[in-house]
């Protein structure tokens, strides 16, 4: 199942990179595994619609150290 949200899709990411992550928030690394994979290739960016994406709109990006 996909995530619903980017805030899921973030913690799911985070839990299923990070067993201690996932141990603190309570999902279990498989099931955050599970939702990781399945919104791999799903049109979920982080804030940014599908229509800017398709017309080349800005790219959000952030910048770590400055």
């Amino acid at each position: 199942m996909p995530s619903t949200t980017p805030k899921q899709k973030r913690t799911m990411a985070a839990a299923a990179h990070n067993p201690a992550f996932a141990k603190k928030v309570g999902i279990p690394v498989d099931v955050a595994k599970d939702f990781n994979r399945a919104d791999t290739g799903t049109s979920m960016r982080m804030g940014q619609s599908d229509a800017e994406y398709a017309k080349g709109g800005p790219i959000l990006r952030r910048t770590y150290g400055r």
